[in-house]
This record gives structure tokens, C-alpha cells and sequence, in this order.
């Protein structure tokens, strides 16, 4: 299920935490109630012919799940991981199903509460990603942090039996 934030200025809208990860220079945002755990990157299982944005499995204390690579989904270059590298592990709903995935980042930094009402569009013009993958921008201590929607990052081709 994609949770749309409401339009700039939607009056009486509580915040909303958000933990925030960076993929090069740029400051994303993932929902903190769908986030379980963040670790160092575990070794991945790759699995042939999956998709290059979910190349692999990783077994979190026992938990099989897909790796997902956003810099790949945001048509970002790869990067080796370094040591600031994390794996988010978050929960998802695509289809009605619930399900674990990892998601690579290239640091993770901290849960941030933003303003409902200072989240806008993201701008069709300028910018570098996908659109349909992002549910808006917002800024928070001068920087501009976009707002990803993991459910459709992760679709349909992105559930466990396609993993």
C-alpha cells in the first residue's frame, strides 16, 4: 500500500518520523514505522536472474529476505560499500502481503520529524530519479530530504517470490 503524504499546508497533520539515509551527497527519507532494524551490510546470497535493483538474499538472524539496491532503483551508479554502509531492514505491504527486505544505503543517519505540511510534490523539472519511486521532498536543517515510497520502489516484480 503506497501512504501519500498530504499536500504542502494540510492543516492539523501531526509529523511524522522519518529516518533518514544518504545515497552519495543526497539525504533520503524511509518511514520509521515501517523500519525494524538498521545493521552492517550481512553477505548476500546473489540469486540468478533477479532483478539488478533486488540482486540477492540475506539471512537476518534467521530471516530470509531481498536485498534492495536503491541506488540501482533510483538509477544511481553502484558504489562499493564502504565503511559507513547500512542495511535498513523494513517491513513493506505490496498487494495486501507484508513482507522483510534490506535496503542498501550508504549511511544511515537519524529519525527526523517532519512537518506534514512542509512536504510539497516533487518537482517534475530538475530532478534525477524516478518519479513514481518518491512521495515527496521537505526540508529539514537546510538540506533537502526526499521522501521514498517503498511500496512501489518495491512492486509487484520486487515480492519475495520474485527476489
Amino acid at each position: 500500500m503506497s501512504h501519500a503524504i498530504p499536500a504542502a499546508g494540510a492543516p492539523g497533520a501531526p509529523p511524522e518520523d522519518f529516518l533518514t539515509v544518504s545515497l552519495g551527497e543526497d539525504l533520503f527519507a524511509l518511514r520509521v514505522e515501517a523500519v525494524h532494524e538498521v545493521l552492517d551490510p550481512p553477505a548476500v546470497t546473489r540469486v540468478p536472474n533477479a532483478p539488478d535493483f533486488a540482486p540477492g538474499l540475506v539471512n537476518v538472524r534467521g530471516n530470509i529476505m531481498p536485498l534492495v539496491d536503491l541506488r540501482c532503483r533510483l538509477d544511481m551508479p553502484p558504489v562499493a560499500d564502504t565503511a559507513s554502509s547500512r542495511v535498513v531492514v523494513s517491513r513493506v505491504e505490496v498487494g495486501g502481503e507484508g513482507f522483510l527486505v534490506a535496503i542498501k544505503a550508504d549511511a544511515v543517519h537519524e529519525v527526523v520529524a517532519l512537518d506534514r505540511g512542509a512536504v510539497e510534490p516533487v518537482p517534475e523539472n530538475g530532478t534525477r530519479w524516478p518519479l513514481r519511486f518518491l512521495s515527496g521532498v521537505a526540508r529539514h536543517a537546510g538540506r533537502i530530504v526526499v521522501l521514498v515510497d517503498l511500496a512501489v520502489v518495491l512492486g509487484a516484480d520486487a515480492s519475495p517470490a520474485h527476489a
